[in-house]
């Protein structure tokens, strides 16, 4: 059975799509797409995750792009789409390029890994347990020195606000069927080698998650790339500087 999908779309203009990341939900980014109507934004929560229903277990990879094709034929028109992946959102968006070239014309991809290093691995797979041990509450503390950007934990004191938020928002069913299908996910490379669509890469100069070497491989990997460092911000970049996100997302989605 098809999950039903929760979408949402704002503004007017050059249409962006956004492919979320882990744990996150049209809650992460309504703000921005209500506060920068220029732009088409439609943005949707993956299944398993906010108001989305769950699938069947575990996700795979074609299952997180096919939801994400059901969404661009139901709510965007047209070929001249930005496909904006987050992180697992951005694994997702490589897979659907790769797969659907003529759906997207170019491509953004921020906070996104080019590979499973140790390291990210490890930080995956502690997840995971803490999320089967201590359920979603024990996965959003873990995680949260990881996820969410030093600029948003500068600016705000509630910690318990930020894991409350990602707590209500998702279910331990839908996590856990996310995690599981992870471990059989394939090379980045194998997709990424199939892009032909201008891509702008984007990290954050202190990511925990995504290194310099993930820049080099994309660049060696995706000829029509372009890459920019955010100084100073983390993971979450793009809610860390979003008048720069904004700047950069536009001038892209308008060329």
């Amino acid at each position: 059975m098809t999950p039903y999908l929760h979408v949402e779309a704002y503004g007017a203009g050059p249409t962006v799509v956004l492919c979320a990341g882990l744990t996150q939900t049209t809650a992460n980014w309504r703000g921005m797409a209500r506060q920068n109507p220029h732009l088409r934004w439609v943005i949707f929560d993956p299944r398993g995750q906010g108001k989305s229903e769950l699938g069947a277990r575990p996700y795979t990879l074609d299952d997180h792009v096919e939801d994400l094709m059901r969404v661009v034929e139901s709510h965007a028109g047209g070929t001249d789409i930005t496909l904006v992946g987050f992180s697992h959102g951005g694994r997702v968006s490589l897979r659907a390029v790769a797969q659907h070239p003529d759906r997207f014309s170019k491509m953004v991809l921020v906070s996104c890994a080019s590979e499973t290093s140790p390291l990210r691995r490890a930080h995956i797979t502690s997840w995971a347990m803490c999320l089967e041990i201590g359920g979603v509450d024990a996965l959003a503390w873990a995680s949260l020195p990881t996820i969410v950007g030093v600029q948003i934990l500068r600016k705000f004191n509630d910690l318990d606000m930020l894991v409350k938020g990602m707590a209500t928002r998702n279910s331990r069913e839908g996590l856990t069927a996310m995690f599981e299908g992870m471990r059989d996910y394939p090379e980045v490379r194998i997709d990424a080698e199939r892009i032909d669509a201008q891509t702008l890469i984007l990290r954050g100069e202190l990511d925990p998650l995504v290194a310099t070497s993930d820049m080099l491989n994309f660049k060696a990997w995706i000829p029509q790339s372009e890459q920019k460092v955010y100084a100073g911000c983390g993971h979450t970049l793009a809610l860390e500087e979003p008048d720069q996100f904004i700047r950069d997302l536009t001038s892209f989605a308008q060329r």
